[in-house]
């Protein structure tokens, strides 16, 4: 697997829980707010204005609304892409669970899923404006996933 260019680097983690959700960048946490139409309310972090995520997971895609403009990220069982600012970016396979967003085979996005969402330690510049949003769309969609994958297999029991 390629390695992300040295020196840039954001510790960014999206923990979603049955009480509360909250983002932690660079060991500090922010609280997540839970809005109507499932629509996730990220804060403010230092200057980076804050925005809005849903995950919709009859269609399994994340919809981002934020100072950076709107974002869909539609998921699909190969070659999951999307667009921003001009530029495709490729999830590539979650296997493992490891998260890797690339453009032109270079990583854009490096992380893992945790228990509770998602940990991403290195961001490029290029995806900072949309990194948190992100973020926590994919722990929503990890948490998910998961807890319909446990649904599933405590049915048969």
């Amino acid at each position: 697997m390629p390695r992300a260019a040295p020196g840039a680097s954001v510790v960014l983690e999206a923990k979603i829980g049955i009480l509360r959700d909250r983002l932690v960048v660079e060991d500090a946490e922010y609280p997540l707010r839970r809005e109507g139409g499932g629509w996730i309310t990220v804060p403010t972090v230092g200057s980076r204005r804050g925005g809005r995520v849903r995950y919709e997971a009859l269609r399994d895609r994340i919809r981002i609304e934020g100072p950076a403009g709107a974002l869909l990220v539609p998921f699909h069982w190969r070659r999951t892409s999307f667009r921003f600012g001009g530029r495709t970016y490729r999830f590539g396979p979650m296997a493992w669970g490891h998260v890797m967003v690339s453009r032109d085979d270079r990583p854009i996005i490096t992380g893992r899923l945790t228990l509770s969402g998602v940990r991403l330690g290195y961001v490029a510049p290029e995806l900072e404006p949309i990194a948190a949003e992100l973020a926590v769309g994919l722990a929503y969609r990890a948490v998910t996933i998961w807890v319909a994958a446990s649904a599933a297999g405590a049915g048969g029991h």
